[in-house]
């Protein structure tokens, strides 16, 4: 379970309670925030000064015609990853970009998918 509070324009408390059992359904991946890339070097030395787990220590991610995403992975203590993305580079790369169903379906076409998908008795569908 993750609460926050906010305390201000700049300043996000973020508290992880340990819970016996979380029903995750058939949710997948992490959970992320967009946060100042300037903070993230912070929280992660606020995390490990507190005895917290950080999976991937701050790195930036290189997006070739794009922009870079600077992130820190954490665990939190049921072991489940809570990542903290620079807010920039997050919504640079969160724009809708008007090609992008026609350039999956283009992928997905050259990728072979088609034949794993009919050896199964399924059709791949379209994005």
């Amino acid at each position: 379970v993750v609460s926050t509070q906010s305390t201000g324009k700049s300043q996000t408390f973020v508290r992880f309670v340990k819970s016996d059992s979380v029903d995750h359904a058939t949710a997948y991946g992490r959970v992320a925030f967009a946060v100042p890339e300037e903070d993230l070097l912070g929280a992660q030395a606020a995390a490990e000064d507190a005895g917290h787990k950080v999976l991937t220590p701050m790195l930036t991610l290189k997006t070739e015609g794009k922009a870079d995403v600077s992130v820190v992975i954490f665990s939190d203590p049921d072991g489940y990853e809570i990542c903290f993305v620079g807010d920039k580079g997050f919504r640079d790369l969160s724009k809708i970009d008007p090609k992008g169903n026609q350039l999956l379906d283009d992928a997905m076409d050259k990728d072979k998918s088609s034949e794993w998908f009919a050896k199964k008795g399924k059709k791949k569908g379209s994005a």
